[in-house]
């Protein structure tokens, strides 16, 4: 039986002048985000070393991570990152597209998670791919047939996803208004805390976790628009002994917590009732805030703004690669603006119905992403 598709190797050919530079952060489902990165030949960072054409479908090595490309004439010209598989059809066994959809299959990115490994960041390697994963590979006449199938859900997700960025944008723009406008007191965040908080060590070190006890919330855990999943599945445990040698991070509901080790310094997601009880992480700081003042999800909004985030920067201690800290001395002398809750409730009003947009627009993502799992299922 012939192979359905070949892996590209890593190598690059040399080329004059700019290129863009494609790393997985600037993909999601078929999809560029982002800015892609300028690079030249001899500066490119060295995971900018893959090349691919039109009909090439590229997928994320890393667990956990769903990135899909088909590569098309408008992507084609592109440096891509090793972190990408880059497949190659034999288009006499299998259409591209048929091929993309199969990587797309919830299934063939379950099996990837499984066999993925490594110390540092768990990915899957060549030679798993081509031992384990086996793609069904009916006559053309019938992939055509699945392809317009798939090709309708696909259309309909496309014409979200674009809707919702729309939101995105709109509520940027709206934060920044609202706080641009609003009259304010400034106070310092640990004038409108609850002590200890903002609270971040001490905190565990040197504990295994566990598949089932009380959930960590890591910077991992973390969406960028300030979301923490509430299936506590999703997170590694520690043991009720480990979590009672450091009460103070245990968080309770309408607590922030906020990422203050990493690349996203200043990110926070307040805590939904679910997850009360949990611990943080030690790159993460517990805020519980006094709602006599403020209001929690007010807060929350306000980190979004470009003037906590100038404030952050301006406190983070940076080293290369872009990664940064920040102490909690630090953070509790940051200014917040705290006008009166009736303000403060005015503001989250206006701001609410963006965000509850946004959601309704999730919700429909994911049903429609789960019809076309459903169909992935059938054929594949």
């Amino acid at each position: 039986m012939e192979e359905a598709f070949t892996i590209v190797p890593s190598g690059l050919s040399q080329f004059l002048g700019m290129k863009n530079y494609v790393d997985t952060s600037n993909v999601e489902v078929n999809e560029l985000v982002g800015e892609p990165q300028n690079v030249r030949f001899l500066s490119r960072p060295s995971r900018a070393n893959m090349e691919a054409q039109i009909n090439d479908v590229l997928f994320a090595k890393m667990a956990n991570t769903r990135k899909v490309l088909l590569i098309g004439q408008d992507t084609m010209s592109n440096i891509y990152s090793t972190g990408f598989f880059v497949l190659r059809p034999n288009q006499l066994v299998v259409r591209p597209k048929y091929l993309y959809y199969w990587v797309r299959w919830e299934n063939t990115e379950l099996l990837k998670d499984r066999l993925a490994h490594g110390e540092t960041q768990r990915q899957l390697n060549s030679t798993q791919l081509k031992k384990k994963f086996k793609i069904p590979t009916p006559c053309l006449t019938a992939q055509d047939q699945s392809i317009q199938k798939f090709d309708k859900v696909e259309s309909i997700l496309k014409r979200l996803r674009k809707q919702k960025r729309v939101a995105e944008h709109l509520i940027i723009s709206e934060r920044e208004e609202q706080f641009r406008t609003v009259e304010k007191e400034y106070l310092t965040l640990q004038k409108v805390c609850e002590p200890p908080t903002p609270y971040r060590y001490p905190t565990f070190y040197g504990f295994e976790y566990v598949k089932e006890g009380i959930p960590v919330l890591k910077i991992s855990n973390m969406s960028l628009d300030g979301k923490l999943p509430t299936d506590k599945s999703l997170y590694d445990c520690i043991t009720d002994e480990v979590n009672a040698q450091f009460p103070n991070t245990v968080v309770q509901e309408n607590d922030l917590i906020m990422e203050v080790r990493g690349t996203y310094i200043g990110k926070t997601a307040l805590v939904p009732k679910e997850l009360a009880g949990s611990n943080i992480s030690p790159n993460t700081i517990r805020i519980s805030l006094d709602t006599d003042r403020i209001i929690p999800a007010y807060f929350w909004h306000y980190t979004f703004t470009s003037w906590w985030q100038n404030q952050i920067e301006r406190i983070t201690r940076r080293w290369k690669q872009g990664f940064g800290t920040v102490r909690a001395d630090r953070l509790k002398v940051v200014r917040i603006p705290a006008p009166l809750k009736d303000t403060q409730n005015q503001v989250l009003s206006k701001l609410e119905a963006i965000d509850d947009l946004l959601v309704q627009f999730s919700r429909n993502i994911i049903t429609c992403e789960e019809l076309l799992q459903t169909f992935l299922q059938k054929v594949f």
